[in-house]
């Protein structure tokens, strides 16, 4: 059976921390740790360019919009062709990746990480683009339950976990959206990115699934950035 790139990413990285562990190996856990997972599942994958293999830190286009001096933005990770004399762009798979624990994994910085793969995925609409959230069950559980993925209110109006797809919708008249999204819209857009409206997501789920009695330790949830709007968040009103 045919998985899917983002479900096969997030059980190889879920299954990795699994194993790790048993190996004693916890206490080398971080954000860092994960690019020899990412990195080995991302070489795997069969490739449409010949030539094409995986590569950390990449500075695609979409994420550097103004041309300038100095260090480029870029993706965690990237399945893509790339030489000096190549534009960046063309990627097949594009991945940003959070460890829960880190002082990265804010709210705000996932949600910037969705919106980076939302310009990916509007510049290189073939790319497939995937953000990876892991680390411990219980913190897991604990990012999840908020924003951006939970918002206030008797309707989740936040990126899902559900397994379907779900149109996230930037709403600066939703104070859980206008609390955690307002800056980053306002410091993409002055740093010349088009910030999409709306966005598509799909969640693959936890894994490895807990067990009745709560033996796993650390897992790994990612979500697809499927689908792009063409109308842009307006930043004056954030």
């Amino acid at each position: 059976m045919q998985m899917h790139p983002t479900r096969r990413i997030s059980e190889a990285i879920g299954s990795w921390l699994h194993m790790e562990f048993f190996c004693y190996r916890a206490g080398l856990f971080s954000e860092d740790s994960l690019k020899a997972a990412v990195g080995a599942v991302l070489s795997s994958f069969p490739i449409s360019v010949k030539g094409a293999r995986a590569y950390a830190n990449f500075p695609q286009e979409a994420l550097n919009p103004i041309k300038k001096d100095g260090a480029k933005r870029r993706v965690d990770f990237a399945l893509v062709l790339a030489n000096k004399s190549l534009p960046k762009s063309g990627v097949e798979i594009a991945v940003e990746t959070k460890w829960v624990g880190s002082s990265h994994c804010s709210p705000e910085n996932i949600f910037q990480d969705f919106v980076r793969l939302a310009c990916i995925k509007r510049f290189d609409p073939l790319a497939t683009c995937i953000f990876v959230l892991a680390g411990n069950n219980k913190d897991v559980a604990m990012v999840l339950k908020g924003m951006p993925f939970k918002t206030s209110g008797r309707e989740n109006k936040g990126i899902r976990t559900s397994g379907s797809d779900r149109r996230l919708k930037l709403d600066p008249l939703n104070f859980s959206h206008k609390g955690c999204f307002g800056t980053v819209i306002t410091s993409l857009s002055s740093s010349g990115f088009t910030v999409p409206s709306s966005f598509v997501n799909r969640s693959h789920g936890l894994h490895p699934r807990q067990t009745e009695g709560n033996t796993v330790d650390f897992q790994a949830i990612a979500w697809e950035v499927r689908e792009v709007s063409t109308q842009n968040a307006n930043p004056s009103y954030w």
